[in-house]
């Protein structure tokens, strides 16, 4: 399984609070390992963050997934409001026929020290027995990157 976290226009924009500088250089790595995804069969599963305060705006172009990185009709995208997914779309997540027999749960994106780390929590929750890992090269964020990668190895996910 593949999750690609809030990797939304916003963090492209300079001119935007949630701006991530590295973002750029992060998505080729990306691109190329969602097409190995895609090529595999290998579930997909997007985030996209939208902020309570923008909840009646959340078709807004900053908010939506970068173009280079668009889903596919056959592939989920869950939103959420705040930096996890919620309780319900875990439950959701782990009743997917697809997701039986899954031993591996590849994080992707950014922010590392907020939303990747929330998020990989979040999922080794509800599936303990899996191995959770992220590669360097698939995440960045604008601070705590290497104190994140660090509790992320004392969480036992695997960081390559």
């Amino acid at each position: 399984m593949l999750v690609i976290v809030d990797m939304q226009n916003r963090i492209l924009d300079e001119n935007d609070e949630n701006y991530v500088p590295t973002a750029t250089k992060l998505i080729p790595p990306i691109k190329e390992r969602l097409n190995h995804a895609r090529q595999t069969g290998e579930l997909v599963i997007y985030t996209r963050d939208i902020p309570v305060e923008y909840q009646t705006e959340e078709e807004h172009p900053k908010l939506q997934i970068i173009s280079e990185l668009v889903p596919l009709a056959t592939e989920m995208i869950l939103k959420k409001h705040y930096f996890a997914l919620s309780p319900q779309q875990l439950l959701e997540i782990q009743a997917l026929p697809e997701v039986e027999g899954q031993k591996t749960i590849e994080l992707v994106g950014a922010e590392l020290n907020l939303c990747v780390l929330a998020n990989t929590l979040a999922l080794q929750s509800v599936f303990p027995e899996a191995d959770l890992f992220i590669k360097t090269k698939h995440v960045t964020g604008n601070a705590l990157s290497q104190e994140t990668l660090a509790l992320l190895r004392e969480f036992h996910v695997q960081v390559e």
